[in-house]
């Protein structure tokens, strides 16, 4: 008696028990149909819909990725985009502040671009969305000094490209914290996360030179990376040593999409790329804080 007692218990307990609320949704390849798909996390709700096509037919006519945002059970906004491939909505709470944001991601399509990242966060009584420019190769949220604010670690895109193909590249690291509703450029402060980088970077060098790679595309992102870590003229002398004075590329000077002029070696275009960027100073010094956030133009401010 007792043992059945004690079983009805238990069944009425798990009975009671109240379904874990899912806060994230990866759609992938092959995904099916999705309508209304909820996420919840506190007051934050998120309804995701998705319709599958394959290429080998044509695509939906209207977008296929869609949400609706709402806080506190009021709609705060809804958005849409053509998802390729894969797409997927989370519900973190990247502050600590006991409201989760949320952050929708989905790829663009292209052969080497571009991973869409946008994060809706509260300000006041309103969720507000702030979008990412496209990243080619996307980028990952992980509190890297355990403070509660998430950060957000992607590469800088500007160099890809600028000195060599895609694959020869080796961009710079930029690491943003997530505060007040705000991305901030806080990749100076992660000096341990950078010195790995920076040795990965310096090993990729030492792999084009044995094997007739691009050595200034991997060179460009290493001083990029070194300013970050307070070591410029060192990073400058190396590169002066050990760039490859046969390769032409990212030498040719534009404006407005037409070549203009030259620069007369890979050096004196390096220092102007990165005058460009802010990594240095127009007096030429080094500026280890500059901001690289990859935010699109309303956000920057």
């Amino acid at each position: 008696m007792r043992l059945s007692w004690l079983l009805a218990g238990l069944g009425l307990a798990m009975l009671a028990t109240p379904a874990v609320a899912q806060t994230r949704l990866e759609i992938g390849p092959g995904a099916e149909w999705l309508e209304n798909r909820e996420l919840t996390a506190g007051s934050v709700r998120v309804d995701v819909s998705y319709q599958p096509f394959g290429f080998d037919g044509p695509p939906p006519e209207e977008d296929n990725f869609r949400y609706r945002i709402y806080y506190r059970d009021r709609l705060q906004l809804e958005d849409s985009a053509m998802a390729y491939f894969g797409s997927s909505v989370e519900l973190q709470d990247l502050d600590s502040d006991g409201t989760a944001e949320v952050i929708t991601e989905y790829y663009s399509g292209g052969a080497h671009c571009c991973m869409m990242i946008t994060t809706y966060g509260l300000r006041g009584d309103t969720f507000i969305e702030i979008p990412f420019a496209p990243l080619d190769g996307g980028g990952r949220f992980r509190d890297l000094n355990q403070d509660g604010h998430s950060e957000f670690i992607t590469t800088d895109n500007a160099f890809l490209y600028a000195f060599g193909s895609y694959a020869g590249s080796f961009p710079p690291t930029v690491i943003m914290t997530f505060q007040s509703g705000r991305f901030i450029d806080t990749t100076a402060q992660f000096r341990d996360y950078l010195r790995g980088h920076a040795w990965q970077m310096y090993q990729a060098l030492l792999r084009a030179q044995d094997h007739d790679g691009e050595v200034n595309a991997v060179l460009a992102g290493y001083v990029a990376q070194k300013i970050r870590l307070g070591e410029f003229e060192q990073a400058w002398e190396f590169m002066q040593v050990h760039y490859d004075r046969q390769d032409e590329w990212g030498l040719d000077i534009y404006d407005d999409g037409e070549p203009i002029g030259r620069h007369p070696d890979f050096p004196k275009a390096l220092r102007q790329f990165l005058i460009d960027l802010g990594y240095l100073m127009p007096n030429g010094q080094p500026n280890p804080a500059v901001d690289r956030r990859p935010l699109m133009a309303e956000e920057e401010e």
